[in-house]
């Protein structure tokens, strides 16, 4: 980010993609993973809906100029979308934000 506020954007998107990653990383590798999913799969739109509203009508998380936490942001995103590939219906800024950076 340029401003400040992108500064702080960035550094706060970053920390929130790496605890949600890590989240999903301990689920995925546990001996008890099969146990563990269907609990996971209903907790996906409360782990999506912090991204939705930080991003808000951005075109980019930090603001209008793409940078590296978007990178972030897409992987963890489409993670979870291939995971379940309807986690995001109720996000329709998230799927935008996916087509864009696609």
């Amino acid at each position: 980010g340029e401003s400040e506020e992108e500064k702080i954007r960035v550094d706060v998107l970053e920390n929130q993609v790496l605890d949600v990653c890590m989240q999903k990383i301990r689920m995925c590798y546990s001996p008890v993973f099969e146990k563990l999913k269907p609990g996971y799969l209903k907790e996906i739109p409360e782990k999506m809906k912090p991204f939705s509203e930080f991003l808000g009508k951005r075109p980019w998380f930090a603001g209008d100029k793409l940078t590296y936490v978007d990178f972030l942001a897409y992987d963890v995103l489409d993670l979870y979308r291939i995971f379940d590939p309807k986690c995001l219906d109720e996000f329709p800024n998230l799927k935008a934000f996916l087509s864009r950076f696609e």
